[in-house]
């Protein structure tokens, strides 16, 4: 299982800070610190637009997590309050508004001036002198970020794709088996019946060309059945194996997670690049836990069997 990826932004100033973080929190994440030199883990390309690349890394990490320290002195009401750099703000709420509050957090110095609008986020507290409270904010949100097991369903293109599908495809399907006791094909009636999603490892640019190659490799036939309140039939494959049922589809709906992400993402970037691939890839795998998750709520998890092709 890949490792969950964190990002982490700070002043120029406090890189010692951002370093020491990424130390504690490399153990259990894969960590990119935001001046990372590395082409393949820099997050700021070479001849790049930062603002692109701000974007394309608000939905290539997992977390982010941002480092609040006395950067700036500000008029607030009068009084001259400390306050983090304003692009770490800008990071921040970029983060936030992509991941969610659940998936930022923002570490700060006990001196700094909070600003209302963000004290609903996860806050962690140092203070400078103090190393040992620098590490006790990592570790707090270390566990934070570590005991969100997996991904929650959210508002990214694949778990709204899997959503629709299971609406549609999914859940009248398994409804119909449980009514009816099963599945006739060709005069013989299948009591044991199981649905099988087939989901490809990865995305190729013709999504409905690869499932159709992928379909290739497996002896099945169509069938088809109208259910109660649906204005079409329901067309699937099935295969019979060791006298079960299995039905089998191929979700072509997952090329609008390809859409999606192209048009969320700037427009010069590079599709065909590893950091592209690593987006599709946690999306397939939201895609995929959404899906368990909509037919665990349903009862419908000994029905729906999810099945990686490579």
């Amino acid at each position: 299982m890949r490792k969950k990826r964190i990002f982490i932004g700070s002043s120029s100033e406090e890189l010692s800070l951002a370093n020491a973080a990424k130390s504690i929190l490399e153990r259990d994440f894969e960590v990119t610190i935001w001046n990372d030199s590395v082409w393949d883990t820099s997050v700021f390309k070479i001849n790049n637009n930062f603002l692109n690349d701000l974007l394309r890394a608000s939905l290539q990490f997992d977390f982010g997590l941002l480092i609040g320290t006395t950067d700036d002195e500000v008029k607030y009401r009068g009084d001259s309050v400390m306050q983090p750099r304003d692009n770490v703000l800008f990071e921040l709420g970029l983060f936030i508004g992509r991941l969610g509050l659940s998936k930022c957090a923002f570490v700060i110095d006990k001196e700094l001036k909070v600003l209302s609008d963000i004290t609903g986020i996860s806050l962690a507290r140092f203070e400078k002198s103090d190393a040992p409270s620098f590490v006790s904010a990592i570790i707090l949100v270390s566990e934070l970020f570590r005991n969100q097991i997996d991904s929650d369903i959210n508002f990214f293109p694949s778990s709204t794709l899997a959503s629709g599908y299971f609406e549609n495809l999914l859940l009248p399907t398994c409804k119909f088996l449980i009514e009816n006791d099963g599945f006739e094909v060709d005069g013989v009636k299948y009591k044991d019946c199981k649905i099988q999603v087939i989901i490809p490892s990865r995305l190729n640019p013709d999504v409905n060309l690869q499932f159709e190659q992928l379909k290739r490799g497996f002896n099945s036939k169509n069938v088809s059945f109208n259910y109660a309140g649906r204005p079409r039939f329901i067309s699937l494959e099935t295969e019979i194996k060791d006298d079960k049922l299995v039905f089998i589809d191929f979700p072509t709906t997952l090329s609008g997670i390809n859409y999606a992400i192209s048009n969320l993402l700037p427009n010069d970037f590079n599709s065909m690049s590893s950091d592209y691939e690593a987006i599709i890839s946690r999306e397939i795998e939201r895609f995929i836990y959404t899906i368990k998750q909509l037919a665990l709520r349903n009862s419908f998890d000994t029905l729906i069997e999810i099945k990686r092709e490579q």
